[in-house]
């Protein structure tokens, strides 16, 4: 193993510089160091120190390739395949003598039970569900907040390399079990790469687009999003102002709480801020805790009631719909 080293110098109160071997990296806990990863890999850092108009801004891109979710899917492949082997092995072992009404029906098939970290292959993004003519099932746009991924205990996770039983992906949980430590410290950096190797918004591409995620403190996530409103393009041609606009602010308010939901399965976070925009404009901002929104019956909720029970900007009217709001911080 190589030697390593690590030094910091306090720059100012609250802001470090961090030098390693591997290099150097600011690290802070005063407003004007933020870190943000959007859904192509990006990773934007910037550090200003306040009251001299000094500022850094350096832009990075994590792996080329997501290590985790690449062995997870070879690791369903092969599985797969393996299936498939087997049940060709079996076909060539009957003969011509046996008669289909001999034969034995298979057995029914067991069910592993449902994984409580990740999901082994590539997440697939969630269909909106359509009428008929192009028109989506209103019912649906309402219900997105209502399913979410499940949650990871991680100090679970850290306290084992090997997962507790087959209904875990051995590989996600290695790789989980691998970052676990620097998760639980609160380092932005490991967030940010964990967010990039899960994608834990990617099924929900078909509701919204260009997800970026960022922080300046490890008991946040921020999360910005852009609407899709052509989901809605039938329901404005056929429903009332007062219908539509009250379907696009539930949809909104219903996206935004599922987003908070999928962050805090995955991050130990405390609050999740969440950004909705429309025409370059930010239209709702809404902050989350994360015990406030465990006791939310998700089954039996109003989305925009629900929204309007936390911390939250929005300017909305029925006949107008949704106004450009400031962001929280």
């Amino acid at each position: 193993m190589g030697l390593n080293f690590r030094k910091s110098i306090q720059l100012i109160p609250g802001v470090k510089l961090n030098l390693s071997k591997s290099g150097a990296s600011i690290s802070a806990g005063v407003p004007g160091f933020r870190k943000s990863i959007n859904t192509k890999g990006q990773v934007t850092t910037t550090a200003s120190l306040p009251g001299t108009g000094l500022y850094y801004t350096d832009k990075k891109k994590v792996g080329g390739t997501k290590t985790a979710k690449k062995a997870a899917e070879k690791e369903a492949e092969k599985k797969t395949a393996a299936k498939s082997a087997a049940k060709k092995t079996t076909s060539t072992k009957k003969t011509a003598a046996e008669k289909p009404a001999a034969e034995k029906k298979p057995a029914a098939k067991k069910t592993a039970p449902k994984a409580q970290t990740a999901p082994v292959t590539e997440p697939v993004a969630e269909a909106p569900v359509f009428t008929g003519a192009g028109q989506v099932d209103a019912a649906a746009l309402k219900a997105i907040h209502k399913t979410a991924d499940d949650t990871i205990d991680w100090n679970a996770v850290a306290a084992s390399a090997k997962a507790p039983d087959a209904s875990y992906s051995q590989v996600m949980w290695a790789y989980y079990h691998s970052v676990a430590p620097e998760v639980l410290k609160g380092d932005i950096d490991t967030y940010l790469q964990l967010i990039y190797e899960v994608n834990p918004l990617d099924d929900l591409l078909s509701y919204g687009s260009q997800f970026e995620f960022g922080t300046d403190d490890p008991r946040k996530i921020e999360v910005e999003y852009v609407v899709n409103q052509e989901l809605l393009s039938h329901a404005s041609q056929t429903m009332s102002s007062f219908e539509y606009n009250d379907l696009l602010q539930d949809f909104v308010c219903s996206l935004s709480i599922r987003v908070a939901r999928d962050m805090f399965a995955l991050l130990p976070v405390k609050n999740v801020l969440v950004h909705a925009v429309m025409n370059a404009q930010t239209v709702l901002s809404v902050k989350f805790d994360r015990s406030s929104l465990e006791k939310v019956q998700f089954g039996m909720i109003d989305p925009s009631d629900t929204v309007s029970k936390f911390a939250h900007s929005m300017s909305f009217d029925r006949m107008r719909g949704f106004l450009p709001v400031r962001r929280l911080m």
